[in-house]
């Protein structure tokens, strides 16, 4: 019967822990295979020059085929690992008298897999390192391994060990089909901050909505449709009176309110000089009030004026008085309008205000905030509000709000793209407070049922799914507070699709044959 023993191999650089992994048997015929079959199976995993390195060998014993199942992986972006697609790969064994034994191989097995065959001459221990040339190219140094005289010795001298805690499986050949890349956690800096709700609202100026200055029928132009972007300036429709008002009435209503105001001033002008011997302080008092709703009227009818300048008689023009873009109209061509009636709002959506909404009991934190993070409902990544990405704090409130209990604190911010006025926001705003605590990338925490968890590297293939508890967060990077130590490598992308797989239940412990 074939026995691949369970055994712990040492991680080095990377790892301060043990990998429980099954080995894989290499036939040399009848009389070959028994001894081979009962060496325990090793596995290490190393990152160095920008590659991961698992590979899965028998205990080397001196003149034995001990076959390498090199898994290699280029791991210099962050965002996603890739296997190695060609290349060759050489062995080295370097004892400790600086002797070497050199054994390689051409090309991959497969797709990120590469079969070098070491067998040792001699016993006693030694340095194994691993060198890939092609487009990707590194050396990466295994450690210190021992070669057995014999296979007995090989079975005694590597002990099994119960790993620590619970590891689920998920093998290179999903992790190279999916998105995925890990990081070390570690010891750093973090701006703390308070959570908020918020809203992104259109900056004060930088929004217009335009109403009926008479009654009439609205005339729209090709640019009353939502999307369109508009200048300042730009005629957007016109309202043609149904009244049977032209332009004609318009000036004379303007030149009558005109007239009514001179009478008013110079009544008003007779009344004080005649107040208090001959007028009274209440015939006073009504000379002002009639001034005053004379001037309103002049406005009042300078405005319908100013409406049909330009017109040439067609209708008021509703000019934008800002750049921007058509969000919303509010009236159909030919519709019937009432004076004051609204028909389109403009919104330049170039900068945005967030006004987060702070309990009190944080307020007095987020004074002097540098800047905060939000998310929009749906959003998948979160957007920076500080002076890197241009943004600034404008004000924190004086009072709080006797309804919800709230102090608003507003930032501005350019819009990055996508971003809408009227969107409801989670909010992070960042305290003048710095935090040294274990971080990650906010990408590695994934909800599992309710209870927060990271995947930590065992190796290679193996995780523990660990609960953690996190704390501030800043940028895409978040604070964990409990659960993990620096130098823990954590499944930075693709930590989900780690959960899914694990959770199905169909995936063996260590399933694949090379």
């Amino acid at each position: 019967m074939k026995r691949t023993a369970l055994l712990l191999a040492p991680f080095f650089f990377a790892f301060g822990c043990d990998l429980p992994q099954g080995g894989h048997g290499h036939d040399h015929g009848p009389a070959a295979e028994e001894e081979e079959d009962r060496r325990p199976g090793l596995s290490f995993t190393v990152y160095a020059d920008g590659l991961e390195l698992f590979m899965e060998l028998p205990a080397l014993v001196v003149g034995q085929d001990s076959p390498l199942i090199a898994h290699f992986t280029d791991a210099r972006d962050p965002e996603g690992f890739v296997w190695v697609t060609e290349g060759k790969v050489t062995a080295t064994l370097r004892h400790t008298d600086g002797t070497e034994e050199v054994f390689s191989v051409d090309k991959l097995l497969r797709n990120g897999i590469f079969k070098p065959i070491v067998t040792p001459t001699r016993p006693g221990e030694a340095e194994l390192i691993l060198r890939l040339d092609g487009p990707v190219s590194g050396t990466v140094s295994i450690g210190k391994v021992r070669v057995y005289a014999t296979v007995d010795e090989a079975i005694a001298g590597e002990v099994e060990a119960e790993p620590a805690e619970p590891v689920v499986s998920y093998l290179k050949e999903a992790q190279w089909k999916t998105v995925y890349a890990t990081t070390l956690a570690e010891s750093a800096t973090i701006r703390g901050s308070v959570r908020a709700t918020g809203e992104l609202v259109a900056p004060i100026g930088s929004k217009a909505t335009l109403g009926s200055p008479v009654s009439g029928r609205l005339v729209a132009t090709p640019l009353l449709r939502v999307g369109t972007k508009v200048r300042a300036g730009d005629v957007l429709a016109r309202v043609v009176p149904v009244s049977g008002e032209d332009r004609g009435a318009v000036d004379a209503a303007l030149a009558a309110a005109e007239s009514e105001r001179a009478i008013a001033e110079a009544e008003l002008v007779r009344a004080e000089a005649l107040h208090p011997e001959v007028v009274s302080t209440k015939a006073l008092e009504a000379a002002k009030a009639r001034l005053v709703v004379a001037e309103r009227q002049v406005d009042s009818a300078r405005g319908r004026r100013a409406a049909w300048s330009g017109s040439g008689g067609g209708g008021a023009e509703l000019r934008s008085p800002v750049a921007g873009e058509v969000v919303f109209v509010r009236a159909e061509e030919g519709s019937v309008l009432g004076n004051g009636d609204v028909v389109v709002e403009i919104v330049d959506p170039s900068r945005l205000w967030l006004e987060a909404r702070v309990i009190e009991s944080d307020a007095p934190r987020v004074r002097g905030s540098a800047g905060a993070m939000f998310t929009v409902a749906g959003g998948a990544s979160p957007v920076l509000v500080d002076a890197s990405t241009g943004g600034s704090l404008l004000a924190v409130g004086a009072a709080v709000d006797p309804i919800d209990r709230t102090v608003p604190v507003v930032f501005e911010l350019p819009n990055p793209g996508g971003l809408m006025p009227g969107s409801y926001v989670d909010v992070r705003v960042f305290t003048p407070e710095l935090i040294e605590a274990i971080v990650i990338p906010a990408t590695a925490i994934v909800d599992d049922g309710g209870t927060t968890v990271v995947y930590v590297m065992d190796g290679g293939e193996g995780f523990y799914k660990r609960r953690v508890t996190v704390g501030a967060r800043d940028g895409d990077k978040i604070a964990v507070t409990s659960g993990l130590a620096a130098g823990e490598r954590v499944v930075s992308r693709g930590a989900y699709e780690v959960l899914l797989s694990t959770s199905a239940g169909g995936i063996p412990a260590h399933g694949h044959q090379h």
